[in-house]
């Protein structure tokens, strides 16, 4: 085939189940126009084979990590879990969330907490859905981990490119992905602190009290880390039985904050990264007026370069919606449940006890915070692609280069995010609405008891 009737048709292979777009190409090389140009529904990323997908594992875990690695702390915890790399280590994964809910969930579901009063039953409540929370968010996680694995693989591929062929742009990836790396210490060591006062107070003050009680120390009410019983044990009064009960439940606490980190780390992450797709379509589309009067050519091959590049980042936010709407709709209803009856327990309590249940309260209203603002961050990122493609002198382009910029406009304007549940996007606003809907829940329960 000549180069006068070569076809050039960009389209990914028979993979993906992702609606994305295909620019076709009809004519001969280096011409001036370009005369076929339309979005239609194309498979992307599904069915990334899964020998891709192993090498990509193995490459992780043999490799380095640098400043082009994508989420080398989120995916190195994730992989401890057995939720990434080798699929044989779920096992590990299923064996701890056993043990967990054996040490924590059974005696507070089947024993109860050993009082009558509301505010232990309002605590003690609040604790199950924290835990229950948790772990069936990463249960959903682990049985949804194909999208997320070809979210990586696609964002992976592109840091890669930037590594192999360095752009004016490849100094925006290695910032954004600094930035992803010192939040993620950040947050590691926060929930670090979180997790050593929740264990550390409890039996500090206990054995304080019981030590320095000089006449009866039965008297003595321990205080616990958790509103529970635990089995035949009397962990309320008997000093042998509250130690053994503080170094067996600890597993079970170390094992609930690690999934609390590994849920900033990995889905907050994740939103970041293809929020740092559509800043690279807007720097290059920025690029792009350079190129215009001084090589036309490099121009329009730089434009089809950017309409795929965009096509794979909204692609990426389908993708991310799929993973995380159901996540989202299970966390943001468990939030206004479990934060209600925090506040509630804590206005009513105002003592050591209540520190634990602050803490908690503390790291759930964080949590929804970053998902809430960065999620602002992704919708405007792909709103901002459309204002900087109007900003060009698109215009004075050929009408076929005008309709692929207006195809990029049109795509950019369409709201686009992560979910509740397919029902609402996740911003600042609802978290403000999240605010007000647990205060006014806390408020009737204030009212009724």
């Amino acid at each position: 085939m000549t180069s006068s009737g070569l076809q050039c048709r960009f389209r990914d292979s028979k993979t993906t189940g992702v609606n994305g777009c295909v620019l076709d190409t009809v004519g001969p090389v280096g011409s001036s126009s370009v005369r076929h140009f339309h979005y239609r529904k194309l498979n992307m990323f599904a069915s990334v084979p899964q020998r891709t997908i192993r090498q990509d594992y193995r490459s992780n875990e043999d490799s380095a990590d640098d400043d082009f690695t994508v989420m080398p702390l989120g995916l190195r915890l994730l992989r401890y879990s057995g939720l990434w790399g080798d699929p044989q280590r779920k096992r590990s994964f299923v064996f701890m969330l056993l043990g967990t809910i054996l040490l924590l969930i059974v005696p507070k579901v089947v024993l109860g907490t050993g009082s009558d009063s509301f505010d232990s039953f309002a605590r003690s409540t609040a604790e199950f859905i924290f835990c229950y929370n948790n772990y069936l968010m990463m249960a959903i996680f682990a049985v949804q981990r194909k999208p997320f694995e070809q979210l990586i693989v696609a964002v992976q591929q592109l840091f890669d490119k930037h590594r192999a062929r360095p752009t004016p742009t490849s100094a925006l990836v290695v910032t954004v992905n600094r930035q992803i790396m010192r939040y993620s210490r950040l947050y590691v060591i926060v929930q670090g602190v979180y997790f050593l006062i929740f264990n550390l107070l409890p039996p500090v003050v206990t054995y304080h009290a019981y030590f320095t009680t000089s006449s009866n120390a039965t008297n003595v009410t321990f205080l616990l880390p958790v509103e529970s019983r635990f089995y035949f044990m009397d962990i309320r009064h008997s000093i042998v039985d509250y130690t053994i009960f503080t170094i067996v439940a600890c597993p079970a606490f170390l094992f609930t904050a690690y999934l609390t980190v590994l849920k900033g780390l990995v889905f907050i992450g994740i939103i970041m990264y293809n929020t740092l797709q559509y800043q690279l379509v807007s720097s290059h589309v920025q690029d792009l007026t350079t190129h215009y009067r001084t090589d036309p050519a490099l121009y329009r091959r730089q434009l089809t370069e950017i309409v795929n590049q965009h096509s794979v980042a909204t692609n990426c936010t389908k993708l991310l919606d799929s993973v995380l709407s159901l996540i989202l709709l299970v966390q943001f209803t468990n939030t206004v449940l479990m934060c209600c009856l925090f506040l509630f327990y804590i206005s009513k309590n105002i003592n050591s006890g209540a520190i634990n249940v602050l803490l908690l309260f503390l790291a759930l209203t964080v949590e929804n915070f970053c998902f809430s603002y960065f999620g602002t961050k992704l919708t405007e990122e792909n709103q901002a692609v459309g204002g900087t493609v109007y900003s060009i002198p698109w215009y004075k382009s050929s009408p076929s280069l005008q309709k692929q910029l207006q195809q990029m406009m049109r795509h950019a304007h369409k709201p686009r995010g992560i979910t509740v549940g397919k029902f609402y996007i996740v911003d600042v606003s609802s978290f403000g609405q999240l605010i007000k809907m647990i205060f006014s829940y806390y408020l009737i329960l204030k009212e009724l008891f």
